[in-house]
């Protein structure tokens, strides 16, 4: 079996897993970063936009990694920035109920990610899986992958686990956060052919498509990044495209092209994202419920009449593992808006929790439409030395989990899981040992907001 030495590894190249990445390669440490997959983004590259970057007051709640990846998107010519000027109640009657979005070209933001990370003098492993964490007493002193040229050894001072479901950590014996159910999952997926404009009229005349005057019917226009007009960016809402009325699915529809939308629709309950069985069973379900949907969509929904499915992503995995860590993040830490001594990251998007039954979605918000604070105990798994956690599976109940796991909150988290591991390297010290307010000065000059 070979062998290579690295100082920082990063397991999963996903939305936190590549700023984890490129913060700890810009900083100067020998960095691998291993994927399973033939490219970098992870959720971020599967249609749903930047959520969680500003508060509910229009105040930017994750900067560094995020705004710089931001600005690439816009450079490559896959996005035209934040969108401001909408709420999450089209009649505005809550306090602090700013709605803003970076919806951006999923293509684009592959090649955005992998060129952030190789910048920052990253190596990166595609299509390999980690099967081991090396272990010396309780430290991870690295892992082992295989993939197509067989079974290979990296050992490191600091590994990151960025992998989505926490992998690493369980593989090296961390504890869990005991769940009788998990949050129901979705394929997202690309439809052409779309009159998004017809479609708005439709929300607004209750045409088979309800919720006009709710609070949760968020409705967003802007200039999209092939036209220079503005015009309908982002649509939820509730629409019924069955011959029997009596059911309706929860959808949010998001534009960066004319007549295309990246469609978040169906949904399967008790798919568990670290079994391939299940995986199996979610994936076939999945593709089954989108053939039903786009059916029934061109037949009763207006603006739908000629539109075809164009891409889909794989199965979209909400919740699965949760590392128990050094501090727990509560759901009234979240709701409340606290601030912590030990803050990396701020998180500012509502608590999003998909009905594990099925039902309908429900969101819990931040008082006054603020933001909180992350710890970065949260990034610690308890009892375990040599490594940090990153994304959706960092220390979290349940309720709080459903706004850590945002795209811009995770992708705030990687920058500051990447920025302590290397630190860590640089002072010949574990992750647990570093000085917080060195590492929280390095985030700061970095662009982050803690």
């Amino acid at each position: 079996m070979s062998e290579k030495m690295y100082d920082v590894i990063v397991a999963g190249g996903g939305t936190a897993g590549i700023a984890a990445a490129a913060a700890a390669g810009s900083m100067g440490a020998k960095t691998l970063l291993i994927e399973k997959n033939g490219h970098l983004g992870g959720t971020s590259v599967t249609g749903i936009p930047l959520l969680g970057v500003f508060d509910g007051n229009g105040i930017q709640a994750a900067g560094g990694f995020v705004q710089r990846f931001t600005d690439r998107l816009i450079s490559e010519g896959g996005a035209v920035g934040h969108i401001h000027g909408a709420r999450w109640s089209n009649n505005g009657h809550m306090s602090g109920d700013e709605f803003i979005l970076t919806p951006f070209d999923s293509e684009t933001a592959k090649y955005v990610a992998q060129e952030m990370v190789l910048e920052a003098g990253v190596d990166i492993l595609l299509h390999s899986y980690i099967t081991e964490a090396v272990m010396s007493g309780n430290k991870v002193s690295g892992i082992t992958a295989v993939g197509k040229s067989g079974t290979r050894k990296f050992t490191s001072s600091v590994v990151i686990d960025a992998t989505g479901d926490a992998d690493i950590c369980a593989l090296a014996g961390a504890q869990m956060l005991k769940k009788e159910r998990v949050q129901n999952s979705s394929i997202l997926f690309t439809v052409n052919g779309v009159d998004t404009e017809r479609l708005l009229q439709a929300l607004e005349q209750g045409e088979n498509v309800h919720g006009w005057g709710s609070w949760h019917s968020r409705i967003v226009s802007g200039r999209k990044i092939d036209s220079s007009r503005s015009s309908v960016i982002h649509i939820a809402g509730h629409f019924v495209p069955w011959d029997d009325e009596s059911t309706e699915v929860t959808f949010t529809a998001v534009s960066v092209r004319e007549h295309e939308i990246y469609l978040n629709a169906t949904r399967t309950v008790n798919i568990d994202g670290t079994d391939a069985d299940s995986l199996t069973r979610g994936e076939i379900a999945e593709r089954r419920n989108i053939k039903r949907l786009i059916n029934g969509l061109r037949k009763n929904i207006p603006g739908f009449e000629n539109s075809y499915v164009s891409r889909t992503a794989p199965i979209g995995i909400r919740e699965s593992r949760t590392v128990i860590g050094d501090y727990l993040l509560q759901e009234d830490d979240v709701l409340q808006g606290r601030d912590f001594p030990d803050s990396i990251a701020r998180g500012a998007y509502p608590s999003d929790i998909h009905d594990p039954k099925g039902g309908r979605t429900q969101f819990l918000f931040i008082h006054g439409g603020g933001s909180y604070a992350i710890p970065y105990r949260c990034l610690l798994p308890k009892g375990i030395e040599g490594i940090l956690v990153a994304g959706r599976t960092i220390s979290a109940s349940q309720k709080a989990s459903g706004t850590v796991r945002l795209q811009g909150t995770v992708m705030a988290q990687g920058q500051a899981a990447g920025t302590a591991a290397a630190l860590a390297c640089i002072h010949g010290t574990t992750p647990r040992g570093l000085s917080i307010s060195e590492l929280q000065r390095e985030l700061k000059a970095n662009g982050a907001v803690i």
